[in-house]
């Protein structure tokens, strides 16, 4: 029995970890990149400091944020009415209640601490924040779980389908290592997710220590669980997955009743109405009606037709904040698979590496069983049969996950989970063909290719991995473009020829092809008549399976390539002094008076480390979307941890962390994480006590 408790107690000291000291104040340690390290004795207290730290970087954009979500911003300051309508269509503000209702009042109570440290915040700092954004307060909890709505379910996964019938794709990369791929043996973790740099998408970096646990990592603004990181034991990231849980129907109709397996049913109809604030200060109503059908809700319709959306947790809005909680406590795989499987989350990949060797993909979300396959799905469907209403969902234990495959690495790229490690681990014949596609665009095939090609990656190896950021598209085609130089006598075509094939493929700052590739694929797409995402349908050989990442390839007709080729020097001559411009001389990164060369590129050339740009009136790009934070990895007894934030800590002009990162960016560079109070001690910039607060 002895030897049993001293075996237990050896356990819980290597697995149990527990903070450098006991917790016994409330406060804030802010590091000198503005990242606020809470310590509280309870999570409530460390709520209530994580939002009062969210409010000094983001104060007015949190209060703009929740004024939108609460579908009110309209009516308080005359702006938002487009989200405003959308959230009241959609129904969301029926089911704040019992989604609150519905949570444990330990989680109900965390929800009360950040809305009340927001608060806080706001009344004891009001000269910081614009007097039409105050207009909000009080915050509540249920404006916490309409931003939370607004942000994962609607922004992500509802958005592109409502507004414009198309599925939006999303963006970020991730890698996981075991201690086989690694030169320590130690498993690793790369965390990259790829969002735009403004408003709601942008994270906040932040660390929670209590008694029971040490997390470190990022949020999205507005919402109060860290989503993304690592803690003592394990580490996760998420990058988002090809999931459709979101469809449209289009409806028979006879005036106000709809055909459903054969028979007209009158559509269930509400009225709601939205106050919008006028010029003259007056409010004016304006008033909708939704329509519902056993489908979803209408949102348009047409004398003969109605076209329904639905949408996961469209009748059960679940807040993520139990499922998070759970992520930020896990010690092991299982406890991060305990935490998966409740799927408040409704979509998204995770990746995982542990300190005891474990590495995980998971296929996760509320993925809906469906009648029909894949492609049935990604158009509008034909409501005339309930068959094809779903209504039930995989259980998470039945979506594709691989855990420590013999390959020794896993990576995802927002490409489907078939293809996540090479040789390949999971068959997607074993899966509902309505679950995922089976292919592999070029920036997932780069990511592969990079790990696939390495051996015994050491952690410096892995930072420079992670910054790799040439086009797999153009190393893929430099054959075939050399090829075409025995097959013209044209000069120009020759000296174009020439800039791509010299080039080394990469999107740095003094890449001297990088811009002239991008001229030539934009003048590729525009001559056949397609997006400049679809480049691989232009290529001979198409994508296999069983040669992942070396197909697709070569050109279907060279002659035609030559002429686009031409054409495309020749609008690039009209717009640029030579066919050898340096990237960064037109691409930039741009903050305030702040301004660097980028490096970076578009993901539909492959490109793992995503910028894109937006001209500007000076004929320059501004980067606005890509890379935003950034962990690399290395789980050891002490962990090693490199990171960035590529905007900075703070979305206020005003404060010094707005974008005090973004030449780091530029250099391709990352910073030392401060997990160890030490640490932060030795960096502290400003320290801030909850009874202050």
């Amino acid at each position: 029995m002895k030897n049993y408790l001293f075996l237990l107690a050896v356990s819980c000291l290597i697995s149990c970890k527990q903070p450098e000291k006991t917790i016994t104040e409330n406060e804030i340690l802010w590091d000198t990149y503005g990242v606020p390290h809470i310590y509280a004795t309870s999570d409530n207290d460390l709520y209530y400091m994580s939002a009062w730290g969210q409010m000094k970087n983001h104060g007015n954009l949190i209060l703009k944020l929740y004024g939108e979500a609460r579908g009110t911003s309209a009516e308080l300051w005359g702006e938002g009415f487009e989200i405003n309508k959308a959230l009241h269509h959609l129904g969301l503000y029926e089911q704040l209640q019992p989604a609150y209702d519905n949570l444990s009042l330990e989680h109900q109570e965390m929800l009360q601490s950040f809305a009340a440290g927001i608060n806080a915040y706001a009344d004891k700092n009001v000269d910081e924040l614009d007097e039409k954004y105050r207009k909000v307060l009080p915050v509540t909890p249920y404006d916490i779980i309409a931003h939370g709505f607004r942000v994962v379910n609607y922004e992500f996964l509802i958005r592109g389908t409502f507004l414009s019938n198309q599925k939006i794709e999303g963006g970020s990369n991730s890698w996981a290592l075991s201690g086989s791929k690694t030169a320590t043996g130690n498993t690793m973790l790369v965390v990259n997710p790829h969002l735009p740099w403004s408003d709601l998408f942008l994270w906040h970096e932040q660390q929670f220590i209590t008694n029971e646990y040490n997390m470190y990592g990022a949020t999205l603004i507005g919402n109060p669980s860290i989503t993304l990181g690592f803690n003592d034991n394990v580490s996760w990231t998420h990058t988002v997955n090809t999931i459709d849980n979101t469809d449209l129907y289009e409806i028979r109709k006879e005036g106000n009743t709809y055909l459903l397996d054969g028979e007209y049913i009158p559509f269930e109809e509400q009225d709601y109405f939205i106050k919008v604030l006028q010029e003259n200060g007056t409010l004016k109503n304006i008033e909708f009606t939704r329509k519902r059908t056993k489908h979803g809700i209408v949102i348009k319709e047409t004398e003969d037709t109605a076209l329904a959306i639905r949408f996961a947790q469209m009748n059960d809005l679940t807040p993520l904040i139990e499922q998070y909680d759970l992520m930020s406590k896990a010690k092991s795989l299982d406890d991060m698979k305990n935490a998966l499987a409740l799927r408040q989350m409704p979509f998204l990949n995770t990746v995982y590496a542990d300190n005891a060797g474990n590495i995980m993909h998971h296929f996760g979300g509320l993925v809906p069983k469906k009648n029909g396959d894949w492609d049935k799905w990604q158009g509008v469907v034909s409501g005339d049969s309930s068959a094809d209403i779903w209504t039930d969902y995989y259980e998470s234990d039945e979506l594709p996950t691989v855990a420590n495959p013999p390959s020794g690495w896993l990576q995802n790229a927002n490409d489907p989970p078939f293809v996540n490690t090479i040789p390949t681990v999971l068959d997607p014949n074993d899966f509902a063909s309505h679950i995922a596609p089976n292919n592999m665009r070029f920036r997932p095939q780069r990511a592969a290719r990079l790990m696939h090609e390495e051996d015994s990656i050491s952690f410096d190896r892995l930072v420079e991995l992670k910054h790799d950021n040439k086009a797999e598209l153009a190393l893929r085609l430099h054959d075939d473009l050399l090829a075409l130089k025995d097959q013209t006598s044209d000069s120009l075509v020759l000296a174009a020829i020439d800039v791509m094939t010299k080039w080394d493929g990469s999107f740095d700052a003094n890449s001297l092809g990088a811009l002239f590739f991008m001229t030539f694929t934009n003048t590729w797409a525009s001559e056949k008549q397609t997006s400049p995402f679809q480049l691989s349908s232009l290529l001979k050989d198409t994508w296999q399976y069983d040669d992942p990442i070396n197909t697709p390839d070569k050109f279907v007709d060279n002659d035609e390539v030559i002429g686009i080729i031409k054409k495309s020097a020749q609008n690039h001559l009209a717009k640029y002094t030579k066919l050898e411009i340096p990237y960064g001389d037109y691409y930039k990164l741009k903050m305030g008076d702040l301004e660097y060369p980028a490096t970076g590129g578009p993901q539909h050339l492959g490109v793992f480390r995503i910028v894109y740009a937006n001209p500007n009136e000076e004929g320059k790009f501004i980067g606005y979307f890509g890379d935003t934070f950034v962990l690399v990895l290395e789980m050891d007894e002490e962990i090693k941890a490199k990171g960035l934030l590529t905007y900075g800590n703070s979305s206020n002009p005003n404060n010094k962390h707005y974008g005090d990162q973004l030449e780091m960016f530029s250099k391709n560079e990352l910073r030392n994480i401060w997990f160890k109070r030490s640490d932060q001690e030795a960096n502290l910039e400003l320290r801030e006590n909850k009874n202050d607060m």
